[in-house]
């Protein structure tokens, strides 16, 4: 757990990353039951004009942003209360590493609010958002 008293506005929290794989997607949609097209088929999605290839279930994308706040609550699940909000940018294929990126934009006695973002191998933004962490 971080140490809330020395965080302050302006810094950014410990990073988490993800590399994505065709295994772990499939792994997920075992899990979740989710084998949309989209997610599984790799033959069927190897020519799509959009995606050029499966992508990532949207969950899987935002995990490293849970990661980076569980590490700074000292959880192994977000406290309660704590929110993300998102909005997906760009999709996450297999072969790519993702990484969180949660700046302090201001704090309470309890609470940092973050703008957060997923951030690709080469710096560009699949996932943006907030994120309000209740210590």
């Amino acid at each position: 757990m971080a140490d809330f008293s020395s965080i302050n506005v302006g810094d950014v929290l410990p990073s988490k990353s993800l590399s994505v794989d065709q295994a772990l997607i499939n792994d997920y949609a075992d899990i979740c039951g989710d084998y949309n097209t989209l997610h599984v088929d790799v033959e069927g999605m190897k020519d799509h004009p959009l995606f050029g290839g499966t992508i990532a279930h949207g969950t899987i994308n935002v995990e490293p942003v849970l990661q980076a706040i569980c590490e700074v609550q000292g959880t192994k699940w977000p406290n309660v209360g704590t929110t993300i909000d998102l909005q997906f940018r760009a999709p996450v294929k297999p072969g790519m590493t993702i990484t969180s990126e949660l700046k302090v934009k201001d704090k309470t006695d309890n609470t940092l609010f973050c703008d957060m973002q997923i951030l690709d191998q080469d710096g560009n933004t699949c996932v943006r958002g907030s994120a309000e962490i209740i210590i």
